[in-house]
């Protein structure tokens, strides 16, 4: 399979980073080339479409057949890549492929949340056949999977009903998107945790070791005292960011063991 990762990224949570590549590592089907997209913001505006867009231009140049989003603060399955790819040649390979539904679980809450989207893919569950056959939203629109449903058809499916392979973790930590990291937001299943320790498994200890460190009070608001979420301001679609050239850097030797290519796109 002549396929790449992208994560945008800016190491603002250097533990989920951690776990990030220990999920990567034991996928049962292993990309070639693992691209994070790093590098310092120049700005307050959002900016994850703009890495998701170095990302894939730095894959087509190399050549890769499609690409798989992932996000470095969420938890996959280790057959996800196996059972995404999978399903994706059972369709025929569209141009934009995914999930149709999503999967949220916020750690502090104890809560999850479920949505079904048929024909739109969470930005965290897609993957995309090179080249991008679509025009790209302006570098600071925060929306890319919704920008790819309405330019595009996507072809989704449904996780198997006895397993979820990908869920969208909820924790405030870092620079987040959506408010889903608020522990507001209007999640409709309000005691989730035994679902969510069922869904994954072995990985349980990595996030009741975060769980404590997210232990902070809650004000009457229902927000954490001392995270603040989406306190980025919105700008307008059309508006455009610098652009900043990219420099590949190989760094993971675990990976390359396994036959898989890690590097790293950052400001030169």
């Amino acid at each position: 399979m002549n396929f790449a990762i992208v994560i945008p990224t800016r190491k603002d949570r250097p533990k989920f980073i951690e776990q990030c590549k220990k999920l990567i590592r034991r996928q049962t089907l292993q990309p070639k080339e693992v691209i994070w997209v790093d590098y310092a913001p120049t700005s307050n505006h959002k900016d994850i479409t703009q890495r998701y867009r170095k990302g894939v231009e730095e894959a087509t140049k190399k050549g890769y057949d499609f690409v798989v989003f992932w996000e470095d603060d969420d938890w996959y399955h280790p057959r996800y890549l196996e059972w995404l790819v999978g399903e994706w040649e059972k369709k025929n390979k569209p141009n934009f492929f995914g999930v149709g539904e999503t999967y949220y679980y916020h750690l502090l809450v104890g809560k999850s949340h479920h949505m079904q989207h048929n024909g739109r893919t969470s930005a965290f569950c897609t993957l995309v056949k090179l080249p991008w056959k679509i025009v790209w939203p302006a570098d600071s629109y925060a929306f890319l999977d919704m920008h790819i449903s309405k330019h595009s058809q996507v072809v989704t499916i449904n996780f198997p009903k006895e397993q979820v392979y990908a869920i969208g973790i909820k924790h405030g930590t870092g620079l987040t998107g959506g408010g889903g990291h608020n522990t507001s937001f209007p999640y409709n299943n309000q005691n989730a945790k035994s679902w969510f320790l069922q869904q994954i498994g072995g990985d349980r200890d990595f996030y009741e070791s975060i769980l404590q460190e997210l232990d902070t009070p809650i004000n009457t608001k229902g927000t954490t005292i001392t995270n603040q979420p989406n306190n980025i301001p919105k700008v307008n679609e059309r508006s455009n960011i610098q652009k900043r050239e990219i420099t590949p850097l190989n760094s993971n030797t675990q990976l390359h063991r396994r036959g898989t290519k890690f590097v790293k796109i950052h400001k030169k």
